[in-house]
This record gives C-alpha cells, structure tokens and sequence, in this order.
C-alpha cells in the first residue's frame, strides 16, 4: 500500500495510527495528530477492539475536550420504557439490566475514569 494522503474534513484531518487490528475497525479523524496518538495509545486501541468484539456491536468514540462521547449501534432503543408491556416480567428487568451493565461497563473495560488526557 502506498502513502495515504492526509484527509481533510469537518472532523479534521484522518489520523493514521501504528496499530492496524484498530484501523480494521475505526477510522480516526482529529485536529492534532500527536495529541491523537497520546490519546488513542496502545492499550486503549486493544481495549476498544476488544470490548468491540466482546459485544459484537459498532462502537463510535468521540474525544473533545477532556470528555468521552461513546455510542454503541445496536437494533433497540435501550433506556426507553416498554408502554405497552408489563414492567413486572422478569425478563424485562433482567434485559434492562444487561443494557446497564454494557453503558456502566465501559468505563471499566476502557479504563475511562483515568484522566490521560487532560491537563486538569
């Protein structure tokens, strides 16, 4: 493969990163190269394929600021209540449940809560 001229876009300049099992997956778009690549470091990129792979769902990450934007596609509307179902079926509470876990366990799985990037 040749060199891959910079891209320039609304979402910044596509950012080439070292780890190509990641560049299978995402596609990094950003303002500051260097600031990209001290971000994004090795293990979050292994942390992001692999909670990727573990929930089989597309996973989109934004970095602004010092904050993380993480949307997970999937086939329903998680946190919306069920009108026309009873509330008391098990099954629902347990599958209510499951959705919690996935959006709390993510902190976890990609070590989120430790600031790396941010100067505060």
């Amino acid at each position: 493969m040749g060199p891959v001229t910079p891209v320039l876009s609304a979402r910044g300049e596509l950012v080439r990163l070292e780890d190509p099992e990641f560049e299978k997956h995402f596609v990094v778009y950003g303002q500051d190269q260097v600031e990209a690549r001290y971000v994004l470091s090795t293990s979050l990129m292994r942390r992001i394929v692999a909670f990727k792979q573990k929930t089989g769902h597309d996973v989109c990450l934004s970095f602004v600021n010092s904050n993380v934007h993480v949307a997970i596609k999937g086939s329903k509307n998680i946190f919306e209540p069920r009108i026309f179902r009873t509330v008391l079926d098990f099954g629902l509470i347990r599958e209510y449940v499951q959705d919690l876990e996935l959006a709390t366990g993510i902190v976890q799985e990609l070590n989120l809560n430790t600031r790396i990037w941010t100067k505060q």
